[in-house]
Order: C-alpha cells, then structure tokens, then sequence
C-alpha cells in the first residue's frame, strides 16, 4: 500500500515539482504483475572491450583492475535490477577463456593470442553467481573476424571449406556441415568446463550481404540444422544449460504493418519462433531496435506467439536500444525507452538493454531511472471485476476480453480525455481493443492527458488502490 501511493503522489504531482533528489522520477514508472521473477538482462561486450574491460591485463597489478571494473560493473547493474547478465566470450572466431580449440582474443590482454594470466570467464562466473544473477556465455556464430585476423585465419587454415570472404571479413559457411561442427565444439567445450547458465548464441543467421543461392525455405532449413545441432551437443552434456539466441527484431511481415524487408524469415533466414516452439531455444531476446509502428505491433507478435505468453518468466526478453539515447547513435528521448520498457512489462516480455555502457553512462539519465524503476515499481496484479457490460471469458492472453456491445464512447479533444463525474479516479489504464493494457495515466479534475498516443480506439479503466479495475468506457482519437 506505502509503494503504491507513493508511486501514486509521484505520478499526480512530478509535472509540478521540481526533483527532489538525483532520482527523482522524470518520467511514470508503470507497474507488472511479474516483478519479481521478470527477466532483466543486459548484453556485456568485450569486442575492442567496449563494455568490459578497459584496462587490459599485463601484470597481478593490471588484473586486479580488469577484475575490480567487472565486479563494479555487477555492483552497479544489480542497482537497475539486472538478474541476467549475456557475456561475450566468442568474440571472433576467439576466446575470454583458455580454450583448446580457438585463441584468445586480444581484448583481455592487449594482444591477441596472448593469456591475460588468469580465466576472465570464470571469475565472471564466480562473480555473478555471489550476487545470485545469471549469466549467459555470449557465442558469436558465423562471423569470425577481418580475413587476416588471428581467429580468422587460424580457422580459414584448418576448415578452409567452410569460411568464406565478404569484403574484408570472414564468416562460416551455414551451408557447410564443418560450420556446425565448428560451433558444437565450441559450446561444448563451455558447457562441460563451466558452471555457465546458458550459451546465447549470436548471429545465427545467414549474413544480410551473403549471395543467396538457395531459396528461403532450404536457406531457413539450413540455419534450423546449426540451431538443432547445437541444442542436442548441450543439452547431452547438461539437459538444464538454457539455450538462448538473439534474432532480428521483426519475424516477418504482419497483417498491417510491413517490416520493411528486413526480418527473421526472409531477410537471414531465422525461424526463432519455430525454434522456441519445438523446445530447440529455451530463451529468444528479439533486437527490437526499432520505434513507433516498427517497435510496438512487433512486440506484440513476439509476446502474442510465445508458448509461454505473457508469463514475464523470460522465454523472450525483448532487446532495447539504449544505446540509440547517445547523441551519435540516434539521439532518442528518454521518453521513449521508457514507453518501451512500459509496454514490454504490460505484455508480459522481458527485458534485454543493448548495451551496458550506454546504461552506466547514465546517457540522458537512463541509470537513474531504471534504479528508481527496480526500487519504486510496486508489484501490482489487475485484478478484474465483473462488469456488466463485459463477459468473462478470457483471451488466450489470460487478459479480459474487451465487450464491444454498446460502448459507452468518452469525449477528448485528441489531446485531453474527459471523465465522467461518478469515475473516482486517481489513475486510469488504457487499453487497446484487444484488452492489452498500454499505458496508465494520473487523473486531475476528471481529466487525463492522452497526448502521446496516436489516432485509435482505446477502452479506459479506472484503477485504484488495491490493484481493483473497473471499466468506465471507450475512447476514440481522431485529430484530422
């Protein structure tokens, strides 16, 4: 109750006073039904040590640093609310671990090939699991680096068959059957030597500038045949070792809205929800690195298709494009990943921030609000009363089907909604047609702002203390 009219007094009066403190909410922080058991993951890159480390290990001296920046990192991250971390431990074609089948990559030690004199991936390991968070060996699948390159090249020798030349880079020939025994190997020799708790498997994809000479389905049939090979190797050696991989944002093309040819079906020859589906992925995290109408309908493919929908468990934890908030990457608002990560919560999907430098740098104050996010958020479960208007039925979401039987239609201006006197409201939810609930909004004298939603119909709901909904009407934004 203390959290939830905290959260409610926040929300009435931030737009009219000034913050308080560093975290003082800028922006509404909306509630989920799963908070404490939702997937919030991040991807940690060691490429060129964008992410981890910064100081390579030359000396005891220099690991120490290394080691002290990493568990900082975990420190910080378990601030946000972060329980799963994905580490990139095949970089190209290269290691962050004394591997008997490829050398080590250079950005542990400054030089590749080179030990940085210790293992960076067990102490990682070690590390997240004191702080009971998760983590995911990062396998970076067909690309493998520039032609010349240490990983490359030692692989260019010994399966000379299965690498090809795109420009200045090598990748894996997924046509090849070598490739899959190359990437067997590997996560083998992972999940028998550590105590991992899954292997995430990136790019398992066909490149989008490979000359396609088979058609989609057997180019499909083929990437399926890496994915399955790689599922029965881990799962013979650790039946529990979570597989999980990381696809294009946009499955395929959706009755309204196009994804504008670039998805997992046509485009590289992903089937991921197929993958999910026959049991061969545990986990997908979608790089929903998009906006607007190429964000949000595909979000909802992803949640309305999963197997296990709307359970916020972490069968899909949608990918989010912090990094697009840099001024260089796409300078996007805060606002908007803040709607994103709303919406996400709402369907039920977890979460997956790309990546952590751009969480840490705080850019535009993303840090301080996801950790007032983890520590304001009340666990709040809907809890639905019968409404006359409305039968009781269920959509297979699990969420109340909307009645379209004599709506009762609320006046707006496009901007401003107006509700009726007897509505006692401090918030109300606002949901699309289908019952998916989008947004909350503060009331103040019967009114609420719906300026940011775009041109639509909406059902609204009032929602009070105790987590009770009642239906009070429908809605329409016309503003042509």
């Amino acid at each position: 109750m203390k959290k939830f009219l905290t959260l409610l007094i926040t929300s009435l009066f931030s737009s009219i006073l000034p913050a308080i403190t560093p975290l003082a909410p800028a922006h509404p922080i909306e509630a989920s039904a799963f908070e404490d058991k939702e997937l919030r993951a991040v991807w940690v890159a060691t490429i060129g040590g964008i992410d981890w480390p910064r100081t390579y290990a030359t000396s005891p001296q220099t690991i120490e640093m290394q080691k002290r920046e990493f568990t900082d990192m975990l420190n910080r991250l378990q601030l946000i609310g972060i329980n799963t971390i994905l580490l990139q431990t095949r970089v190209r074609a290269t290691t962050i671990y004394p591997s008997a089948i490829e050398p080590w990559d250079g950005c542990m030690s400054g030089k590749p090939g080179i030990s940085p004199g210790y293992d960076p991936l067990a102490f990682a390991i070690e590390e997240c699991h004191k702080r009971k968070m998760e983590i995911q060996a990062w396998v970076v699948t067909i690309p493998i680096g520039k032609w010349n390159a240490v990983g490359c090249t030692q692989l260019r020798k010994k399966y000379p068959n299965a690498v090809v030349k795109i420009g200045a880079e090598g990748y894996l020939n997924p046509e090849k059957s070598q490739t899959a025994d190359i990437l067997c190997s590997i996560c083998a020799e992972l999940t028998r030597n550590y105590n991992l708790d899954g292997i995430h498997l990136d790019y398992i994809r066909y490149p989008e500038n490979w000359k396609q000479k088979v058609n989609k389905v057997q180019g499909r049939h083929n990437i399926t045949n890496l994915v399955r090979r790689i599922h029965d190797t881990v799962k013979a050696i650790k039946p529990q070792m979570k597989l999980s991989c990381s696809p294009l944002g946009k499955y395929g093309d959706l009755t309204r809205y196009s994804s504008r040819g670039w998805n997992c079906l046509n485009t590289v020859m992903q089937d991921p929800q197929a993958w999910l589906h026959e049991g061969l992925m545990d986990q997908l995290y979608p790089m929903l690195y998009f906006k607007d109408n190429n964000f949000y309908p595909f979000a909802i493919d992803w949640a309305e298709t999963s197997p296990h929908q709307g359970d916020g468990m972490g069968a899909i934890g949608a990918g989010l494009a912090v990094y697009c908030l840099d001024r260089k990457e796409g300078n996007w608002p805060l606002t908007e990943i803040v709607r994103q990560l709303n919406v996400c919560r709402k369907l039920g999907l977890g979460q997956c921030f790309f990546r952590a430098k751009f969480l840490l740098d705080n850019v535009k104050g993303i840090y301080d609000f996801l950790r007032l996010f983890n520590h304001a958020a009340p666990v709040l479960c809907l809890k639905y009363e019968n409404d006359p208007h409305e039968d009781n039925d269920k959509l297979s979401t699990g969420r109340p089907k909307a009645s379209m039987s004599s709506p009762s239609f609320l006046p707006n201006d496009g901007k401003t909604l107006t509700l009726p006197t007897q509505a006692d409201a401090d918030l109300i939810v606002v949901e699309s047609i289908a019952g998916n609930a989008l947004t909350t909004r503060s009331v103040r004298a019967h009114k609420a702002d719906i300026s940011t939603l775009p041109e639509g119909v909406y059902i609204v709901r009032s929602l009070h203390r105790k987590g009770i909904t009642h239906r009070i009407g429908m809605f329409q934004i016309k503003r042509r």
